[in-house]
């Protein structure tokens, strides 16, 4: 009888350490807690349609993918705070020509506007719209890359757009989703 206890208080333990390990192996520090999400006050739930609602406003572009059903408000700034209700333009990056670099969340946030950009396939199109121009871009090179791997953020002569986000239970990749402007006759 005591064998058994000892044997049942073993197996007990050695489950209890498996799911400390599983979890923490899976666990990212920088994703949110599902009970900490609450929308900023100061934020207006809307999207723009149009170049005419953009000028007044603190939104720099519209991003839209049809393919993945995004519609969606491109805001400057890729820290938290931004991120937690807006797509961030990444600072570093060019405002509209050259290469334009988009962030968001695409899970663990209330706005995961980046939850399916790993659905996308080369030759998907990509629309962004600010109050100076409308462009498509034909997405052209999907990869994973490291967190401090930004080479695919440098200026380009083409214009171009990327997006980046988590990978899931990596948390030391990106999703990098970039693609390069075409023109109507491509569309």
């Amino acid at each position: 009888m005591k064998r058994k206890l000892i044997v049942i208080i073993a197996v007990i333990l050695v489950i209890l350490l498996g799911s400390y390990i599983y979890y923490f192996s899976n666990y990212d520090p920088k994703l949110v807690d599902i009970n900490d999400i609450h929308t900023d006050p100061d934020y207006e739930d809307v999207t723009y349609n149009n170049a005419e609602d953009i000028v007044n406003k603190d939104i720099l572009g519209i991003l839209t993918i049809e393919k993945i059903g995004l519609k969606a408000n491109v805001k400057e700034g890729s820290d938290n705070k931004t991120l937690k209700n807006y797509i961030g333009h990444i600072e570093e990056t060019s405002l509209y020509d050259g290469n334009i670099g988009l962030a968001a969340h695409n899970r663990g946030n209330q706005y995961s506007y980046f939850a399916r950009i790993n659905e996308l396939e080369k030759g998907d199109i990509i629309t962004y719209q600010t109050k100076f121009y409308t462009r498509n871009y034909k997405v052209d090179n999907i990869q994973a890359i490291f967190e401090t791997d930004w080479k695919l953020l440098e200026n380009t002569k083409d214009n171009k757009i990327t997006l980046i986000t988590c990978i899931a239970n990596k948390k030391n990749q990106r999703l990098c989703v970039q693609a390069t402007e075409i023109t109507a006759n491509d569309l």
